[in-house]
């Protein structure tokens, strides 16, 4: 996901006019002949009152990220948020956001990495508020989903593992203190309490080699890909540096053998599939 802004002055408005807004752009896109959009170039626009209109919407390539490459890499959702007058996203567009992201999650096979247009291209889009939001986890505001009241609300595409990571938390203590047992499920919206002492060093447990299959998706794959990065083995990608996701690309199978041929354990047959001792070493080894 990469989240935009306007880039020009936007003024607040009523929300009977949001709507108008958002045909306005469209309108605008498709006036654009050098570009030769065929609709608006994102995938999903979000007004001031949190509410989410589809543009391009699911399984489609979108227009506003920059080059070919970029486009088709991530969705694009942009906040009705400007360069001047309305700059700071109110807590109901950061909500719409949120209801955006876990839309194309859920239901456009997005993954987990969110970032800013200008991760990846040159441009001060989505601008320094809204992207301070995204650097900081994207999370809802109020502490619904954010931890800052000591408590998690679940969401779409959490995992147990996932959220300890996030909070710096050991997953075990964190399943204990809330009550989960095998197979450690948590569910959407499911309130968490957070132990206040983190830190953990073991492994969430082993998916199965069935995770790990070339061409396929897994939310373990996103996971072994943030401790690559974590642990610095990011060497191979497509040209946009490598990023944590779901899909097993044949650049995740190079990242993880070059990991195992630094580890004596594993070096004698590093074929960048991922079995139990790895999986174990990628999440407890120290950076």
């Amino acid at each position: 996901m990469k989240i935009h802004y306007l880039g020009t002055a936007y003024s607040s408005r009523k929300h009977s006019l949001c709507d108008d807004y958002v045909r306005r752009i469209r309108a605008e896109h498709l006036a654009n002949t050098r570009e030769g959009y065929v609709d608006i170039a994102y995938s999903a626009v979000v007004c001031e009152h949190g509410y989410v209109y589809e543009g391009r919407g699911l399984h489609k390539r979108t227009g506003a990220n920059g080059n070919a490459e970029l486009n088709a890499r991530d969705y694009a959702v942009c906040a009705l948020l400007g360069s001047s007058g309305l700059t700071k996203p109110p807590d109901a567009m950061l909500n719409g956001l949120r209801d955006a992201i876990e839309w194309f999650r859920t239901h456009g096979s997005a993954g987990d990495w969110i970032g800013g247009h200008k991760d990846g291209y040159a441009t001060e889009c989505p601008g320094p508020p809204l992207y301070a939001w995204v650097k900081s986890g994207a999370r809802r505001p109020g502490g619904s989903g954010g931890g800052s009241d000591g408590k998690y609300i679940v969401q779409a595409h959490d995992t147990l593992s996932g959220i300890a990571r996030r909070f710096d938390l050991d997953w075990q203590e964190l399943a204990k203190v809330n009550g989960i047992s095998e197979p450690y499920t948590v569910y959407v919206g499911q309130e968490l309490v957070l132990p206040e002492s983190g830190g953990g060093t073991q492994a969430p447990p082993y998916p199965g080699r069935t995770a790990f299959v070339l061409g396929r998706r897994h939310q373990s794959v996103t996971d072994l890909d943030r401790q690559l990065v974590r642990l610095g083995f990011t060497r191979h990608h497509d040209g946009n540096g490598y990023q944590p996701g779901p899909l097993f690309t044949a650049y995740t199978r190079r990242n993880i053998a070059d990991f195992q041929r630094s580890r004596p354990e594993l070096s004698s047959d590093p074929d960048g599939y991922p079995g139990p001792v790895t999986w174990e070493l990628a999440h407890t080894l120290p950076r």
